[in-house]
C-alpha cells in the first residue's frame, strides 16, 4: 500500500463516533466492487477501503463531493472533495490478483456536520496518476462509486 497527498498511514482503528459506509459498485462498464468503512477518530477519520471483483493494477480513492453515483461515468459524484482548510487526501492502492483490504487516516476529516464527508462519495480511480475529474458522459478513470452514509440510511426497506 502506498500513500497519496493528505493520507497517513493508520494503526488500528480506535475510538471516536460511528462507522458509516460507502458500498462501492462498478461504473463504466467495470467489474468492481467493494466497500469503504469510515470511523472518526481523534484528529480524523480512518477508512478501510476494500476492493475487489477487479483485476491488478493501481487505484486511487479520494472523497468527491456529491453523494451522487447514478451516473454510468460517475461524473455525477461531483469533484474530488477535502474539508475547507484541509489538504485534499487520496489512497493510492496497489493491488494484485486478489482481493485488497487498506485502511488509513484521513486527517482533519469528519463523520457528521456540514464538512463531514456523510451524504458525500468514495470513488476508486482507475490508475497512480491522472485526472480526478469527469465530464458528463465521457468515459474518464472513474471505476467504483458509492454514497456514505449509515447502513439504516442505506438499506431502508430492510429494517437494519
Amino acid at each position: 500500500m502506498e500513500l497519496a497527498s493528505g493520507a497517513a498511514a493508520s494503526p488500528a482503528v480506535s475510538g471516536g463516533g460511528g462507522n458509516v459506509e460507502a458500498k462501492l459498485v462498478g461504473r463504466g462498464g467495470s467489474a468492481a466492487g467493494g466497500s469503504a468503512v469510515l470511523h472518526e477518530v481523534r484528529g480524523g477519520v480512518d477508512v478501510a477501503i476494500w476492493l475487489g471483483s477487479v483485476g491488478p493494477g493501481q487505484f486511487r480513492v479520494a472523497v468527491h463531493e456529491t453523494g451522487n453515483c447514478s451516473s454510468q461515468n460517475a461524473f455525477s459524484a461531483g469533484p474530488p472533495w477535502a474539508p475547507p482548510g484541509v489538504p485534499m487526501a487520496v489512497v493510492l492502492l496497489t493491488k494484485n490478483d486478489d482481493t485488497r483490504t487498506v485502511t488509513v487516516r484521513l486527517p482533519g476529516y469528519r463523520i457528521q456536520g456540514p464538512d463531514g464527508v456523510t451524504g458525500r462519495s468514495v470513488v476508486v480511480h482507475a490508475g497512480a496518476t491522472g485526472t480526478l475529474e469527469a465530464q458528463p458522459g465521457v468515459p474518464n478513470e472513474r471505476i467504483a462509486c458509492g454514497v456514505i452514509g449509515t447502513p439504516t440510511e442505506m438499506f431502508p426497506r430492510l429494517g437494519i
